[in-house]
């Protein structure tokens, strides 16, 4: 979450950047998802993969699992695979875009998915934080 974070930082820092800069910012972006944020997201949901597989097979599996371990898992994982089948491929594809020249219109296009996407993963990685904290 802490990369997402820093990632998204960047994003709104990257508003007040004039047009010619936005290439640079955007690779600082795209550092800080392939760095920080693709691991985090793999790591998460491998060790919540672990995790639920000794739970089911202990005897609290017999009651059924928990509200709010299912809350955390399906936006734990829903976050991830956002992160991974979408946000990532998108910055990626900006790093390879000019702001300023003929594709312009793709990279402000592109820009507003990332903001979306991240928006949303950031929104579903704290929903899968409460369900962890309500499950206490």
């Amino acid at each position: 979450m802490g990369g997402s974070f820093a990632a998204m930082s960047t994003g709104v820092l990257m508003q007040r950047l004039a047009r010619a800069e936005l290439g640079a910012a955007m690779q600082v972006q795209a550092r800080l998802m392939m760095g920080m944020t693709l691991p985090g997201a793999v790591l998460v949901v491998i060790s919540g993969l672990v995790l639920t597989l000794r739970l089911y097979g202990s005897a609290t599996s017999v009651g059924g699992f928990p509200t709010a371990l299912m809350v955390m898992q399906g936006a734990g994982l829903l976050a991830a695979a956002l992160t991974l089948v979408v946000s990532l491929p998108t910055v990626t594809r900006l790093t390879r875009l000019d702001p300023v020249g003929v594709h312009a219109p793709l990279f402000d296009a592109l820009r507003v998915r990332m903001k979306l996407m991240e928006m949303l993963t950031g929104a579903l990685a704290v929903i899968a934080l409460v369900g962890g904290v309500m499950m206490r």
